[in-house]
């Protein structure tokens, strides 16, 4: 039964060629090792499609065509072999295909084979990173790596990510990754084209990270880009490229022009009524006129977010040339990028150039060089125009009523345009067409990294290498604000310039050795690194420019010079590094890595300067070991078990030291005098920020390498966080800034990759990963368990640092509702009436006080996962990605603004409102939303109800491919064409209601609407 149910499953899932004449030739599949019949191997002729499989037992039977043809083996977890076919019957036997586990990963200052990792280590090579169609290399590893969440924090064009490892543990210190690119310590890799990148090696633990010693307590991100020394064949000239176009998608719903006008009446009637006057019974109010009421009478109303919005487009083309000759390889590339964002003016594009040469000059002596080079110009258009557009409400218009032309200012559309008569007299915000051509905010970045090494092998085992790895970048910054920007209706232009160079080098001394005796493997390498950046910041604004300026290249050149403002800035550190590391391995399953970095920084005090940095893992390879042998369902178990500390440098040049840059005066024997005070009081025992963690993971592999797999679970404990500590007041100054808090992040990631199908036509693939990680503060300084974080835009709303729970918790009364009418008495017993928003009496006394605020959420997501499969049949192939992040509450600005119950002028979201019975409109009843202009302390002065979760889980993309058939290709002389189809972005499944979940939290100016992305797509190599 079990043979017949195998054939029929078969015969399902395959199906055998056909020819004009066959002959049937069988035969029996078997493991080279153990000599047992393999069972699902893929049996085809080669250069044809179709074939069959093999039986349970390792048997098959095929139909061949007459005359001289090769038969192709093939089975996941095993060397594909060939064979040529003489006779009737042909019997194989497949070889275990240890390629995979023989896999170096990078691990920092060298590499390991992937079955010897004792550290969490996650890699994304090149082909994960390329289908997805993505301009930043960042975007392109979202969802594919456990534990690494990563998040969009724009909507617009040219938009960066954020990224976060395993958690957040500084309080108000950096929270990004070390970024390190070909052995260079970058600020980012968005300025990297990923169809340039090699892989992506991912340092999560911090026995891993430690290598990096203060800088790696947030994880460390290792680039590799194409290098020159990965070549070993002939030139090769490839192309890849696509052109796209982005959609907007998914807009809120506003309110209509006669729904918004009830909302304004409602505000007018809930005013008068609050305030004990008279109910007004015009419709309009004081600002009736017939021009209004005509376009509320033939619904002509103004879809302002239309106007400014618009399909932007894509485009990345790179074109690379690769090849060896004479013991030299070469890797050259060209890359052009190019996007156009969905709000009018919005632009980015970006040049890439990349060499890499390398060469091996002898036996003993190598050498090469790599250079990255990039120029990124962005263009934000008007800084107001995109939120004025979406606040501008539907009856006015952006043309003047008596002669069409644009009016600079909606809200004050004049009768006759210059009288006191208003048509619609609401508000003086610029008019959004006139405020993009009338402004622009332009950055221009200049990118170079490189590198150059040079190798000596004096000894087999024995390899001393030196590198130096220089790094420049240039960000100009410019914004113009023309006469009718806004805020300058009848004024002078005004403008900024800010130049920001920065240049550091890296020069790294290794030394390793390698040395295998019996069964014991050592491999020993020991670093000398010295580290120099450098940032000069150079700043021009000025107020009141000539009236005939243009751009923000006349800052300076006339106008009012009175308004003009100078400033610079200039910040310089060293930092020198000793590390050590050994790996060493006993039978081959016994696995030991200890290490030790020490860094010495410039940026500290005397007596603070050094900190070391040591580290510990052990892996034991189960599936060697004789109690696992007869497990024939496991091809490879590995424990691992890893303990470290990482450092965090959030400490800036200068700042342990008292400076004087406060101007002052003083009495000097009764004479005033003028001088110079300190700005604040010196620590001079600041140091790192340290960080212990405790990794126990499990690496397998089941069913001849169909399931494999990783599961890690960890526990971060990170202490001596710098706070800026409160003075009291007869000290002089407001706040020292001292090593005093702890956060403790624990987490299990888990990630996993099956081959559900593998036919000789059909394959079907997928990976999944999981992280779930719980952040807790749990010191701060001996008489505080917590700190407030204003949230900075005047409101009494914070963020809160508390013992006992994660950072980035929002503190606030908790909303529970509207107050309905027959709950009058009882919202008066709290001080409050029907229609306004009410909150939760926690301690149920009776009253609202600060003891009934509570933390009532973190943006920090309970869980983050990601799901990718992909199906191949014959030359096409299909591929579906999925990212989730649940569980984040988020304060919305979104909601701040187009929920404001205060405002009666401003476009609103399409809600529903709460209005009390009068005489002049009719009641509404809403549970969630309160009265306009009677909306309550709490909603108007602690914005309550701002705050929404943002969970989602999103279709990332969805791709088709069709690889065209070599035989036909090699008549043209082309390696390998491939064309595709992608989509980005097309389903997002979430409760927010704003522009896009995944940048609720972003500032209503930068966080840009929600769009899909259309792509075709070429990959083509001769």
């Amino acid at each position: 039964m079990r043979k017949l149910l195998f054939t029929m499953l078969m015969l399902a899932t395959c199906a055998a060629p056909s020819y004009a004449q066959t002959r049937e030739v069988s035969g029996t599949v078997t493991d080279q090792e153990s000599g047992a019949g393999l069972p699902g191997v893929a049996v085809q002729v080669q250069g044809a499609q179709g074939g069959t499989q093999t039986d349970i037992d390792g048997n098959y039977t095929l139909a061949v065509p007459p005359g001289e043809v090769t038969l192709t083996f093939s089975l996941i977890g095993y060397v594909t072999m060939t064979a040529p076919l003489s006779g009737d019957r042909l019997d194989i036997q497949l070889a275990a295909d240890v390629q995979s586990l023989d896999e170096v990963v990078v691990v920092g200052y060298g590499t390991v084979r992937k079955k010897d990792l004792t550290g969490a280590v996650a890699v994304v090579d090149n082909e994960q990173l390329n289908r997805r169609g993505a301009l930043n290399p960042v975007e392109a590893m979202q969802g594919q790596v456990a534990g690494v969440d990563i998040s969009n924090s724009s909507g617009r064009a040219g938009a960066g990510f954020d990224i976060r490892i395993r958690g957040q543990q500084s309080i108000q210190g950096g929270r990004d990754p070390l970024y390190v690119v070909d052995g260079v310590i970058t600020d980012g890799i968005e300025f990297l084209n990923p169809q340039d990148i090699a892989r992506v090696d991912i340092l999560k633990d911090a026995s891993s990270a430690a290598i990096y010693g203060s800088r790696g307590a947030y994880g460390v991100v290792l680039v590799t880009t194409k290098q020159g020394a990965d070549v070993n064949r002939k030139a090769v000239i490839s192309y890849d490229g696509y052109m796209g176009v982005r959609n907007v998608a998914r807009m809120p719903e506003f309110m209509s022009g006669d729904k918004w006008m009830n909302w304004r009446q409602d505000a007018y009637i809930s005013e008068a009524i609050t305030r004990g006057n008279p109910v007004p019974e015009a419709p309009g109010f004081n600002t009736q006129s017939d021009e209004m009421q005509r376009r509320l009478d033939e619904n002509d109303f103004t879809d302002w977010p239309s106007l400014v919005t618009q399909n932007g487009s894509q485009a990345n083309h790179w074109v690379s040339l690769s090849g060896m000759s004479n013991n030299t390889g070469y890797t050259f590339g060209v890359g052009y990028q190019q996007e156009e964002g969905n709000v009018i003016n919005e632009k980015y594009q970006r040049y890439n150039f990349k060499a890499s040469i390398d060469q091996q000059l002898n036996e003993k002596w190598s050498g090469g060089i790599n250079l990255n080079l990039a120029l990124a110009d962005y263009e934000a258009g008007a800084p107001n125009a995109m939120v004025n557009a979406f606040r501008m409400n539907p009856l006015m218009s952006p043309y003047n009523t008596e002669d069409g032309e644009l009016i600079v200012q909606p809200g004050k559309d004049l009768v006759d345009g210059t009288s006191s008569n208003y048509h619609i007299n609401f508000t003086s915000s610029v008019n959004p067409l006139v405020d993009m051509a009338n402004a622009s905010q332009e950055t221009r970045t200049y990118y170079a990294i490189g590198n150059v090494f040079l190798q000596y092998v004096p000894l087999e085992g024995l390899s001393l290498k030196t590198t130096f790895s220089p790094r420049y970048k240039l960000d100009k910054y410019g914004q113009f604000l023309g006469t009718d920007s806004e805020g300058r209706v009848g004024g002078q232009p005004g403008g900024e310039i800010e130049n920001t160079e920065s240049f550091s080098y890296i020069w790294d001394n290794q030394v390793t050795y390698n040395k295998t005796a019996g069964e014991h493997s050592f491999n020993a390498m020991g670093l000398v690194s010295m580290n120099m950046f450098r940032d000069e910041v150079s700043f021009m604004s000025q107020d009141r420019m000539d009236m005939s300026a243009k751009s923000y290249h006349n800052v300076g050149s006339g106008g009012d010079l009175t308004t003009l403002q100078v400033d610079g800035d200039y910040a310089r550190e060293t930092i020198l590094s000793f590390a050590l590391r050994l790996n060493y391995s006993y039978m081959d399953k016994y696995l030991l890595t200890v290490s030790n970095r020490w860094d010495g920084a410039s940026v500290l005090a005397d007596g603070n300067k050094w900190e070391s940095f040591p580290s510990a893992a052990l892996g034991w390879k189960l599936s060697e070991e004789a109690f696992l042998e007869n497990a024939g369902f496991i091809d490879d178990m590995k424990l691992r078990l890893s303990y470290g500390f990482t450092g965090n440098k959030v400490i800036g040049p200068y700042e342990t030291q008292a400076r004087a840059s406060t101007p002052t005066y003083y009495d000097f024997g009764g004479t005033p005098m003028g001088g110079i005070r300190p700005t604040g009081i010196a620590n001079r025992h600041l140091t790192w920020e340290r960080t212990g963690e405790l990794n126990a993971g499990l690496d397998f592999s089941f069913f001849k390498y169909r399931l494999s797999g990783s599961v890690d679970v960890y526990n971060k404990v990170s202490k001596k966080l710098i706070l800026s500590r409160q003075l009291p007041f007869e000290a002089g100054y407001g706040v020292i800034p001292q090593n005093i808090g702890e956060v403790v992040n624990k987490g299990v990631e888990v990630g996993l990759t099956s081959v559900n199908i593998s036919t000789p036509d059909l394959t079907w693939s997928t990976s999944i990963n999981f992280a779930r990680n719980n952040n807790e503060v749990t010191a701060l300084y001996e008489d505080t368990d917590e700190i407030f974080q204003e949230l900075g835009d005047g409101y009494d709303a914070d963020d809160i640092v508390r013992v006992g729970f994660p950072l980035n918790s929002y503190y606030n009364w908790a909303a529970d509702g509207v107050w309905q009418a027959a709950e009058a008495e009882e919202a008066a017993a709290f001080g409050q009436s029907e229609g306004q928003g009410r909150v939760r009496d926690l301690n149920g006394d009776g009253s609202i006080t600060e003891a009934d605020k509570t933390i009532i959420g973190t943006k920090m997501p309970d869980w983050t996962g990601g799901l990718s499969t992909t199906l191949t049949f014959k030359a096409f192939d299909l591929s579906v990605a999925l990212i989730a992040r649940q569980g984040m509450f988020v304060y919305s600005p979104f909601h701040a603004e187009f929920t404001n119950h205060e405002d009666r002028g401003r476009s609103k979201l399409d809600i529903d409102w709460y209005m009390q019975e009068n005489p002049v409109t009719s009641a509404r009843t809403s549970g969630m939303y309160p009265q306009p202009k009677n909306a309550g302390i709490y909603w108007k002065d602690s914005r309550v109800g701002y705050y929404r979760d943002a969970s989602f889980l999103k279709v990332k993309n969805i791709t088709l491919g069709y690889n065209f058939p070599s035989d036909m290709l090699e008549r043209a002389g082309i390696g390998s064409l491939r064309v595709y189809a992608n989509v980005l972005n097309p389903f997002v499944f979430t409760e927010y209601d704003g522009f896009d979940p995944e940048w609720a939290d972003a500032s209503l100016s930068s966080g840009g609407v929600s769009f899909v992305t259309y792509q075709v797509g070429v990959n083509l190599k001769f």
